[in-house]
């Protein structure tokens, strides 16, 4: 860390939880502003940023993408896997667009829509609120509290799609499911998924790191065979916890291995009941290196429709110089941590690290 970004920095205590970013105003009147208030969640680890307003509108002439490099930039910004932009609708709907860290847009984070989920759960005081992004509707729920006193939520994703209009696998003629295709992988099957961003599934035998890290850059390097790009996940069983007990870690489009990936969750999670091995309705514990999830699958229109719920734990809350974002150099800002949510959180981790050891399982993440 750079000293000024340390001299840039101020740590209080927490602000009551029931705020987002301030009071909301319009993108307009944020974008003429000098600050830029940020609120950094995260859903198991995987750390998110969320900010009250349409990204075009606070940064216009395109400037979107590279406020969000600056704003994920752990050197010298706020570090982050993602940005939500944010804009409250105030009757329990909110217009929501997602942007991965290195500037490119996607439909989903489902650990991201955990947390902004929840601060808007927070703000209106509700037990549900409706996202909008794209086509989409996402429901998240408030879910209660863990005995370690972390708060979750539960969002519920469309309907996932083993047969999308836009093939994941170009030239896909059917849907692609526990295949071996040599773009992905020389030896291990694959199943293609979409919820509704693109997924690469793939069982494996072993903790394989290093080789979910070369297949993750594989499928980004073959834009031929795989048009859209994909999110890639390893699904480990684990030894004597049975089927409705797993490891999963996602190498992730636009932002590489992750502690966690909300949307990997209910890929795999989705794949586990494709092929077999436990019913769409159980709810299957999904152990990430960032920590604990639940998913499992209900019906819609006679497809399956993936819940995840997990913690969606605020960080920090920060005000950003907006002179300092247009520039090069460190961002300067100053935040607020909140302890409390922290060291809950902190206590479920271990928890969660220890089974992973206990079953071989050390990631680096």
């Amino acid at each position: 860390m750079t000293s000024a970004m340390l001299a840039a920095r101020t740590r209080a205590g927490p602000r009551s939880a029931g705020t987002m970013v301030g009071s909301p105003v319009s993108a307009r009147q944020r974008a003429a502003m000098s600050q830029l208030p940020v609120v950094k969640v995260h859903g198991n680890r995987n750390d998110i940023l969320v900010v009250d307003g349409a990204p075009d509108e606070l940064f216009p002439g395109g400037e979107a993408a590279r406020a969000v490099r600056r704003l994920c930039d752990r050197p010298d910004g706020l570090g982050a896997d993602g940005v939500y932009f944010i804009v409250d609708g105030g009757d329990g709907t909110a217009r929501a667009w997602f942007f991965n860290p290195d500037g490119s847009e996607s439909l989903l984070c489902g650990n991201g829509m955990r947390g902004a989920g929840r601060l808007l759960l927070d703000r209106h005081d509700a037990g549900e609120v409706v996202l909008r992004t794209g086509p989409y509707d996402f429901t998240v729920r408030d879910a209660g509290t863990t005995p370690h006193g972390v708060r979750r939520t539960a969002v519920e994703l469309p309907p996932v799609d083993f047969a999308p209009a836009d093939p994941i696998v170009a030239g896909a003629a059917e849907p692609v499911v526990d295949r071996v295709l040599g773009a992905f992988h020389a030896s291990l099957p694959v199943t293609a998924v979409a919820v509704p961003n693109s997924h690469l599934v793939s069982v494996i035998g072993g903790y394989r790191e290093d080789e979910l890290i070369e297949t993750g850059l594989r499928v980004a390097d073959a834009r031929g065979d795989f048009p859209q790009g994909a999110n890639v996940s390893f699904v480990l069983p684990l030894d004597g916890r049975g089927p409705a007990d797993v490891y999963v870690q996602t190498y992730e489009r636009g932002a590489g291995l992750t502690p966690s990936c909300g949307s990997g969750v209910a890929a795999s999670r989705a794949v586990w009941s494709r092929l077999g091995r436990v019913d769409p309705d159980v709810p299957v514990l999904v152990r990430n290196p960032g920590g604990p999830a639940r998913s499992w699958l209900q019906e819609a229109d006679g497809r399956w429709q993936p819940v995840l719920e997990g913690n969606g734990t605020i960080v920090f809350r920060a005000e950003v110089e907006r002179a300092s974002l247009a520039g090069d150099g460190p961002l300067s800002f100053v935040q607020e941590e909140d302890e409390a949510e922290l060291a809950a959180f902190d206590a479920l981790y271990r928890e969660n690290r220890e089974i992973l050891a206990d079953a071989g399982v050390k990631p680096t993440a």
